[in-house]
């Protein structure tokens, strides 16, 4: 059996050479290159790769101002409150070099495992979260990461449990699966950041493309008229689109002057700009919506009273799935409006089969740790499977009485989900899932049973109204079942 101490040396040994390796690959010849700590297998490689060399300790970082670094490697295992100090002091004295360090990712999966299941000490590194959040107090931003993964040692676990497990801490934190981190970092010009969350607030992404030109005074009126304060929309608009780049802000402002509300403008070309949006929300609570859809007054209202009276990380609702008919010569006309889903419990198989729902929900971004909120660009075909990402998760709140949202919906094939879902894991309980399961059969054998009831009923009406067919029936039958 392999002991602790020997695991410690080999990974010791493996993240000086994969460091080693990422330095070698960010340096070109002439290339000043300061390396605090001692690393001698470094120093002579960066020689030989034609770059000037300096080494010395974190005392002697005055030494490394004259030096003018191009280039700083951390050498030295800095952990904690410490970490955030030696970067603020290395950045000081070479305020334009690119920082490089590598570390054993405290927050990764294996080393989570490691210690909840063999009691083995956790590793001596920070957390990948941990290490982003100091980066902005540091002043400093990414420019290059990179990530090594390790084989999970041998009998610890077996092999598809540990799977699992990994699995699902990946869907709540993706950098869980990154054993080792190795970043390059430099100093924060004027790249944006991401908003600082209010509480309280919620943050509606509204989706309007091309097709919804004709439709956008209309949604932007539903949102307004909602009783639910204090709200935003960060409207979302692809190019090309129909309408001149300051008739969405017209409809805005108009409504704003009315009913008061913030919005912002997310504008370009389609790729990434639902995740843009999200990242510039400012919001507590987090709706998504398009400009197709309607919100009654009390839908936002319900959700987040319901999300603040429990422990769940997001609500849904009831919606109407608008079915409308388009018309020559006219504007389309709605056909018919369904309620969905029916029934008093949200099945899994709903998020599955209507993705649309993912315009019914609210989501409590403070209960959500570090998950990623990732939503695709609508476009035909495809559809985000968030909804269904967070049911792997967090069990929802379903808000069973009367639809509170309406939603234009295709009647075509159902789009494919974005990125599938055949690995997702879902974290449910047994009586959970026991329920779904007996709620399923229930189902089969309430629709078996209404098939049962009317054969029952056309046989007794054949035998009274027309006793020959009834008998020409039955003879055939019992021709084909001999």
């Amino acid at each position: 059996m392999v002991s602790p101490l020997d695991l410690a040396k080999s990974g010791a040994e493996s993240e000086g050479t994969r460091l080693r390796s990422f330095v070698l690959g960010r340096v070109v010849p002439g290339s000043r290159v300061g390396v605090v700590g001692k690393d001698q297998g470094l120093t002579q490689a960066l020689s030989a790769a034609g770059c000037s060399v300096w080494e010395g300790g974190a005392s002697e970082l005055e030494v490394l101002r004259r030096f003018a670094p191009t280039h700083v490697v951390l050498m030295e295992r800095v952990q904690g409150e410490g970490l955030e100090a030696r970067l603020r002091s290395v950045h000081a004295v070479a305020p334009e070099a690119e920082l490089l360090l590598g570390f054993d990712n405290a927050g990764a999966a294996g080393a989570l495992l490691a210690t909840l299941i063999e009691g083995a000490p956790s590793r001596q590194g920070p957390s990948e979260v941990g290490f982003l959040r100091c980066l902005s107090a540091c002043g400093l931003r990414v420019v290059h990461r990179e990530a090594h993964t390790d084989p999970p040692p041998r009998g610890s676990l077996a092999v598809g449990a540990e799977r699992a497990l990994r699995q699902l801490l990946a869907q709540l934190a993706p950098g869980t699966v990154d054993d080792m981190l190795l970043y390059a970092l430099v100093r924060v010009t004027s790249e944006p950041v991401a908003a600082n969350r209010e509480p309280g607030l919620l943050s509606i992404v509204l989706w309007s493309g091309p097709e919804h030109r004709n439709l956008l005074d209309e949604a932007v009126f539903s949102l307004a008229c909602q009783r639910y304060r204090p709200f935003e929309i960060v409207l979302v608009e692809p190019e090309p689109v129909a309408t001149g780049p300051g008739d969405a802000v017209r409809t805005l402002e108009t409504y704003r002057r009315i009913e008061g509300f913030r919005f912002q403008h997310v504008r370009g070309r389609p790729d990434g700009l639902m995740d843009e949006a999200i990242r510039r929300a400012r919001g507590q609570y987090l709706a998504f919506f398009e400009a197709s859809g309607l919100v009654y007054p009390g839908h936002f209202e319900k959700l987040i009273q319901a999300l603040r009276e429990g422990e769940a990380a997001w609500a849904v609702s009831r919606a109407f799935r608008r079915m409308a008919r388009a018309v020559p010569g006219d504007e389309d006309y709605v056909e018919t409006k369904i309620p969905f889903p029916l029934g008093d419990h949200l099945e899994l198989a709903h998020l599955r089969e209507h993705p649309w729902l993912l315009h019914a929900l609210v989501i409590d971004r403070d209960r959500l740790a570090s998950m990623p909120l990732h939503v695709p660009d609508p476009r035909p075909g495809q559809v985000a499977a968030l909804p269904l990402q967070l049911a792997a998760i967090f069990e929802p709140v379903f808000l069973n009485g009367l639809a509170t949202c309406e939603q234009q919906v295709s009647e075509s094939a159902p789009p494919i989900l974005e990125g599938g879902v055949g690995a997702l894991h879902f974290l449910r309980t047994f009586e959970a899932l026991e329920q779904a399961v007996m709620r399923a059969r229930a189902s089969g054998q309430s629709a078996k049973d209404l098939r049962h009831r009317a054969l029952d009923e056309l046989n007794s009406r054949l035998r009274r109204w027309a006793p020959w067919v009834h008998h020409a029936l039955r003879s055939t039958a019992a021709r084909w079942l001999k």
